[in-house]
């Protein structure tokens, strides 16, 4: 640390200002601990007393040099003295790029790769909510791979939209399923797809599956279709009625259901619970998590169970009505799923305009009105 502070102050004097640059500091920077379990302090103490003794002796050299830090970690893993006037004391938080970046970010990275000038990169851009630039590049490569593999040229967007799928959900393994298996799991998924589509104020379903991928034999791709950075209660309720979907669509068609709907029903409770327990979504305000379970009197804990219970059968009554009105869609897509294993967004969209149901708006990115300097 002594030799790398010496050389700025060498290189700032010849060069009038020298700019240290630290990534990763958490590395470096993470709070000290002044007895580990063997009675000693930790290595890494020495090196960030090291680093703030010579931060501190800037201040009396007349070279101009300005020492910056960056990190993933959230900022209080940092040791507090790092953080003093005079020395870390300005933090610039860069967060996820929205809409418009993300078109810009995949716009630069094509450029690295032969990307068929027809694929649409807002409508990718869309399709890549939340993404980080590190996570755009890393689809354009993996999309670059499958299009190789398939001994093609030029990267389609049809390897982009496999590339996000294999990168989120998992390698596609088609398993050796019998007819009913294969029935059941499309109605399960075309339950979530229904609700999702018709029912979901935020979200887009941009693929349906009955290929396994990751452990589980379907899955229904739904992201949002801008970014959101708060939930209210008519998105919670949504997630719910999407996650008992798959439950209700395969007791509506069989009378009865199968283990697959598990995790259905955990996500579903989960939401439910903390609506109830902790948002204060129900007849009781508060956080009721807060407080030692063993403080909480046994009635209360009931009312509050059987508010969230409540939620549920409210929610799953919801869905039984939807699917039941819109069987004949369910009894369409379980039967392209059954056939086709698979369906992209622009044929979800297609099949639901035939019933006469169009897709929700999906805003464009924002033009840039800047003139360059």
């Amino acid at each position: 640390m002594r030799k790398l502070f010496k050389q700025a102050r060498q290189y700032a004097r010849a060069y009038g200002a020298c700019i240290i640059f630290i990534d990763e500091l958490e590395v470096v920077g993470k709070q000290r601990v002044f007895m580990d379990a063997f009675g000693g302090s930790s290595e890494s103490n020495s090196t960030l007393n090291q680093l703030l003794v010579e931060m501190d002796g800037l201040h009396d050299d007349a070279a101009h040099i300005v020492v910056m830090g960056a990190m993933n970690a959230r900022e209080d893993v940092l040791d507090p003295a790092l953080l003093r006037p005079g020395r870390f004391d300005r933090t610039i938080t860069i967060g996820r790029p929205n809409l418009a970046e993300r078109k810009d970010i995949f716009e630069h990275y094509a450029k690295k790769i032969q990307l068929d000038p027809a694929v649409d990169m807002a409508r990718l851009a869309r399709k890549a909510v939340y993404k980080t630039p590190a996570e755009i590049e890393n689809i354009l490569k993996e999309a670059a791979l499958i299009s190789v593999r398939n001994r093609r040229d030029m990267v389609n967007y049809k390897d982009l939209s496999e590339a996000i799928e294999r990168i989120e959900l998992g390698v596609a393994h088609r398993l050796s399923m019998t007819q009913k298996e294969r029935e059941t799991t499309a109605y399960h998924e075309a339950g979530h797809l229904l609700m999702v589509y018709l029912t979901h104020p935020t979200n887009d379903v941009f693929k349906a599956s009955i290929v396994q991928r990751g452990g589980i034999l379907g899955v229904v791709h739904s992201i949002p279709r801008e970014e959101l950075y708060t939930s209210d209660g008519h998105t919670l309720r949504a997630h719910i009625r999407v996650a008992l979907g798959g439950y209700a669509a395969e007791k509506l068609k069989y009378g009865v259901t199968s283990n697959g709907v598990s995790s259905d029903f955990e996500n579903a409770m989960q939401i439910a619970h903390t609506m109830i327990w902790s948002y204060g979504m129900g007849g009781f305000v508060g956080d009721f998590t807060v407080i030692p379970h063993h403080q909480l009197s046994e009635s209360l804990k009931e009312k509050l169970n059987m508010e969230t219970n409540n939620l549920l059968q409210s929610c799953i009554k919801e869905v039984e009505e939807t699917l039941r009105r819109e069987m004949h869609i369910l009894d369409r897509f379980a039967q392209e799923l059954v056939k086709r294993d698979e369906l992209d967004y622009d044929e979800i969209v297609s099949i639901f305009q035939e019933y006469g149901k169009p897709p929700k708006s999906i805003p464009l990115p924002a033009v840039r009105t800047e003139v360059p300097a």
